[in-house]
């Protein structure tokens, strides 16, 4: 790739030339066979060259110098989505086998051209590289997530979204139009939803988990919706930038603020006001015994589909709560009638009864992973969140699958440190974290890899009140995905994408686009060779190239300090404190982990109780690496047990004395972690007679803590023993003053130190 090139998602071809293209020499635009699409995409070129001359589309009449000709041509071998573009010192060539290609291939041109056009100024350079691109993407869904429930976003900010999913060679907007805080849709059947549905009381100057119910006779508003001539806007809008628009209806749970307007349709029948802030658990759902819900869902679908060319709708199904189902009679009748086994069945049920409907739309069904449960509806697509499993179990089932686990696409999570940064949802995932996704799971065969779609970035936005926030939150983010998803993942370095980052970033201030700057923080982590039992630290940040230095006596590193370049040895307890200097000023926080030292450094663990797939940690060696983790609990360090307790034994390999056992739990109650009731601890020599317990009852908790990690130690103790058996005693169920009374609890983990 020539270094002048600096093309994000990197082409899969580029031949260079040996001189360059005067913009100013172009004559025309010409349309090679003055089609639709072609007209489209000639726009495109003639808007943004606008500022150099006023180029006039003609339709083509034979190659001439001086000319852009874009050429649609279904008969040419090049992949659907992909391009050739061909620069000459004096005239330009697209051409593509569908519209999408030729969009892309402007894309391609844009990135070549001086930033300054993007906001309509004449630049001082007006050339561009001579060259010869081919390209077409690895992954045909590319798609960016937004919802529109917890915050209101106005159409302006919509197609501005849009943009940024076109620039970046993505081609789906998943459009999150309905949840438990707002109804974003004109449905013309049932006005009340626009009417009352759409609207809550405003209690954004408060932190969202924390705003109060609305009071007797508060009116409410905030929120908002769109017309059905915005959605048609929109569409169309998306349309000519080949990006695919997929509504998303939650069902049958996330859908209280139907109940405002429509309270019938609820187990309950009692009206119930859209909720400000968090609403968990989100226990209210729609009655699956009553048939008059199902009217009125196919009602809404039926508007819905003839609003959305696209051939997906997306029904949410995630999350749904089902103890009113338990207690309902209609829903209990229902199990009966269709002889379901339990209220999971009936979800099955539910979802497979709409998918009936939507194929007689001749549209697919798509889901959240959840809608696995009870049984998978035929034809559906299921998008996989709570990690990769769900779309594994799918694939191999057979059905298309779209990856977005929360571990690398949930870009409501904060991409640098927590202690600098606004607030978000919570966990850790860095620029670099969404480079290295993969998509395609290794588990599967190559029949059932071609099953996985592609993949999206998710952006929730209870902590996103602003469409610059949310800019934000995405932006580099969605860049990092976007290459993982056209160019394919692993094929370019890290290095070698964040050099090109930069001229990307540019175009961002340009079209006054708000983007992160990242994380300046370094990460430590460990190099433990189980085999030859050597341990190292390994420091590296998201910013290649910039110096990092560390102490490891505890000080802060200055000037002087040592320059890292390779992994560092280390023998016993050890400090490493690390920072990125710039230009030799330090540049971004002091990173700082301290290695301990202990028995169970590097054992092996046999996990009683399995972790959640969601946080699994570092791996199998994360609660014996050495490392703690911070007060974020997806930084790579916690594993997390769900309602469950944790229960691992670790294996010393022999008998030997065993004087003092610390082990740390994190405390994040906004999050749902807490501490666990009780810590177990038990001996043995032959792994089936664990005895000589020793006990920590927790009883003390403050309520509403900031999140904090807490070490917790056993000593003396004075035991010779192989095994080491450790129980976390999890409260399974939130307490009574809690946001999420009754919902079910995490304990999380980062490290058992044995001395």
């Amino acid at each position: 790739m020539n270094s002048s090139i600096n093309i994000i998602p990197q082409p899969n071809s580029v031949i260079m030339g040996q001189g360059s293209l005067d913009l100013g020499s172009i004559d025309k635009i010409f349309t090679k066979n003055n089609s639709k699409e072609e007209q489209v995409v000639a726009q495109f070129f003639q808007d943004l060259l606008k500022p150099i001359d006023i180029l006039k589309i003609e339709r083509f009449n034979g190659y001439r110098e001086n000319n852009i000709v874009v050429a649609l041509n279904e008969n040419i071998n090049i992949p659907s989505e992909g391009y050739h573009l061909k620069i000459y010192n004096k005239s330009i060539v697209l051409e593509a086998s569908t519209p999408g290609g030729l969009f892309y291939g402007f894309q391609t041109f844009r990135q070549l051209c001086d930033i300054k056009l993007e906001s309509g100024l004449l630049p001082e350079n007006i050339t561009i590289p001579e060259c010869t691109i081919e390209d077409h993407p690895k992954f045909k869904y590319r798609g960016m997530h937004l919802d529109v429930s917890r915050h209101f976003f106005d159409i302006e900010f919509i197609k501005t979204y849009i943009d940024m999913i076109a620039l970046h060679k993505m081609n789906v907007f998943h459009w999150h139009l309905t949840d438990d805080n707002g109804w974003r849709i004109e449905i013309k059947k049932y006005p009340l939803l626009t009417e009352k549905s759409a609207w809550r009381i405003d209690r954004t100057s408060d932190p969202w988990k924390e705003q109060s119910p609305p009071k007797e006779n508060e009116t409410p508003t905030y929120g908002g919706y769109y017309t059905q001539d915005e959605i048609r806007e929109v569409v169309n809008y998306a349309a000519k930038r080949n990006i695919m628009v997929i509504p998303e209806i939650e069902m049958p749970g996330h859908t209280s603020e139907v109940f405002a307007a429509y309270p019938e349709l609820s187990c309950k029948g009692e009206f119930l006001p859209v909720n400000p802030g968090s609403y968990w658990p989100n226990v209210d759902i729609f009655c699956a015994g009553n048939n008059n819900v199902f009217d009125f869902l196919e009602n809404v679908l039926e508007e819905v589909s003839e609003l959305f060319p696209a051939p997906y709708l997306h029904i949410g199904g995630d999350e749904a709560d089902k103890s009113n189902w338990r207690k309902c009679g209609k829903c209990q009748r229902r199990i009966k009638q269709e002889n379901l086994k339990d209220e999971h069945e009936l979800q099955s049920w539910f979802i497979k009864r709409i998918e009936k409907f939507i194929l007689s739309k001749n549209k697919k069904l798509v889901g959240w992973d959840e809608i696995l449960e009870g049984g998978l509806a035929k034809t559906a697509t299921v998008m996989s969140w709570r990690g990769m499993q769900g779309g594994v179990q799918s694939a191999k089932a057979g059905h298309e699958v779209i990856m977005c686990p929360t571990s690398h696409c949930y870009f409501d999570y904060y991409q640098a440190s927590p202690e600098n940064s606004p607030e978000a949802f919570g966990g850790l995932i860095t620029l670099k974290k969404v480079y290295s996704f993969n998509p395609t799971p290794k588990e599967l065969t190559e029949d059932q890899k071609k099953l996985v779609l592609g993949a999206q970035g998710n952006l929730w936005t209870e902590y996103v009140q602003t469409p610059q926030r949310a800019q934000q939150r995405v932006l580099p983010r969605m860049t990092a995905l976007s290459e993982v998803l056209w160019s394919g993942p692993g094929r370019y370095s890290y290095e070698d994408f964040y050099a090109r980052l930069p001229s990307l970033i540019g175009r961002f201030d340009i079209l006054n686009w708000s983007h992160s700057p990242g994380t300046f923080a370094v990460s430590i982590n460990p190099d433990y060779n189980e085999k030859n039992k050597n341990y190292k630290i390994n420091i590296t940040s998201e910013k290649p190239g910039e110096n990092i230095l560390f102490t490891t006596d505890g000080t802060i590193p200055k000037k002087t300090s040592n320059i890292y370049s390779k992994p560092i040895n280390i023998e016993n307890k050890t400090t490493i404190k690390a920072a990125m200097f710039m230009n030799e000023n330090e540049f971004g926080p002091v990173s700082e982990k301290t290695v301990y030292f202990s028995k169970a450094m590097g054992k092996s663990v046999l996990y009683k109780t399995l972790h959640s797939d969601r946080y699994p940690g570092s791996g199998n060696l994360t609660l014996v690496d050495g490392m703690t983790g911070t007060t974020a609990y997806n930084d790579g360090y916690w594993q997390g047990w769900q309602e469950k307790d944790v229960e691992v034994v670790v294996d010393l390999e022999n008998s030997v004395i065993i004087n003092k056992i610390s082990v740390s739990f994190l405390e994040s109650q906004k999050s749902w972690i807490f501490l666990p009731s009780a810590i177990q601890v038990s001996f043995s020599d032959d792994k089936t007679i664990f005895d000589n317990n020793r006990n920590i009852k927790i009883e003390n908790r403050t309520p509403n803590n900031n999140p904090n990690r807490q070490l917790f130690e056993i000593n003396p103790i004075g035991v010779s023993a192989r095994y080491v058996k450790l129980k976390g005693i999890n409260l399974k169920k939130c307490p009574e003053w809690h946001s999420g009374a009754g919902g079910k609890t995490w304990v999380f983990v980062d490290e058992i130190i044995i001395e």
